[in-house]
């Protein structure tokens, strides 16, 4: 995924000098943090989760005055990331910011290295949709005109890969729900996805938000509909997946921090009320929603139920179209 200029947010904010020694790290827990923070971001560099990692962790240290760095583990559509917080100490000097995939890989893989058990969530920081998008000279105004303009005869629809959360919604939507003949061209990136669109080699895309909302305003594209309950602020007149003629289904995208099980209750709800007090800045909401996500403030107990429900609502999806990465 990517998101510009959520590096730029991070490089507008002021630097906080690092603690010149670390201490133990058996502080009591009200001098918590006492020594570096590591963000450890299951992505590449330069994607909206990494981008979203360096504003938090530029943010906390700002507040904590301690070093907060981003450490970029990617593979495994970010089973690397999990499983390597999930062995950490359970300390609070190692968090998670990942994506999706975190539910997703659950069902999808036979294995993908650890158990959800082995992470508590923290924050479901950015929460934001899948878009369904047809090049500009596509004839199709809605969705429901694309599926009737295919009626009968198979398409192409590219995503940023195989078991990403928009190529799980679109492949339920287009397969189970809508019946559909539709052949999935998987690239490396939504932004991939999306150029071949604009050149005219496939003829849908199922991709994250923001990496579809800017060429949407700009009319590169055109998005027939959002996966998400309600319409986003980001692309105002594109209606949901529910009132493109799919009533009842949604699905949602997000980006999460989580820490190792065992982390005691006290770290848990200092991270938590820090980063919620972060997503309530003006500076960090606009950038956050012109690139196409939604803040998303919530307590440690909505996020373990946001987690759960995620985990049913993935699960069924994977299990329906019948996919497994082994």
């Amino acid at each position: 995924m990517r998101l510009a200029g959520l590096l730029g947010l991070a490089s507008l904010l002021a630097s906080v000098a690092a603690a010149s020694a670390q201490v133990d790290a058996k502080a009591p827990l009200s001098d918590y943090p006492a020594q570096r923070i590591t963000i450890v971001a299951g992505f590449a560099a330069g994607g909206s989760v990494d981008g979203i990692a360096r504003v938090i962790a530029q943010m906390l240290q700002q507040r904590w005055g301690r070093p907060v760095v981003v450490e970029n583990r990617t593979g495994a559509t970010g089973n690397l990331a999990a499983a390597a917080v999930a062995r950490a100490a359970p300390d609070g000097y190692t968090l998670l910011l990942t994506a999706t995939g975190v539910a997703i890989n659950q069902t999808l893989y036979e294995s993908p290295g650890y158990a959800i058990g082995d992470l508590v969530p923290i924050s479901f920081a950015a929460v934001n949709a899948t878009v369904l998008a047809v090049n500009a000279g596509n004839p199709a105004r809605t969705l429901q005109e694309f599926l009737a303009a295919h009626a009968g005869a198979s398409f192409t629809f590219g995503t940023a890969g195989v078991g990403s959360g928009a190529h799980i919604t679109a492949e339920y939507l287009f397969k189970v729900l809508a019946k559909a003949d539709a052949i999935h061209t998987p690239y490396q990136s939504g932004a991939q996805a999306a150029t071949a669109l604009i050149g005219g080699h496939i003829d849908l895309i199922s991709v994250a938000q923001p990496d579809a909302a800017a060429l949407a305003r700009q009319g590169a594209l055109r998005a027939l509909a959002l996966s998400a309950a309600r319409r986003s602020q980001a692309l105002p007149e594109v209606p949901t997946l529910g009132e493109a003629g799919f009533p009842g289904f949604s699905a949602s995208g997000w980006i999460a921090l989580l820490v190792p099980a065992r982390t005691s209750p006290e770290i848990a709800a200092k991270l938590n009320a820090a980063v919620n007090e972060i997503l309530q800045r003006d500076d960090v909401k606009q950038r956050l929603e012109t690139a196409g996500f939604t803040p998303n403030t919530q307590s440690l107990a909505a996020a373990a139920g946001f987690l759960r429900s995620e985990l049913d609502s993935w699960s069924r999806m994977v299990k329906a179209i019948g996919l497994t990465i082994r």
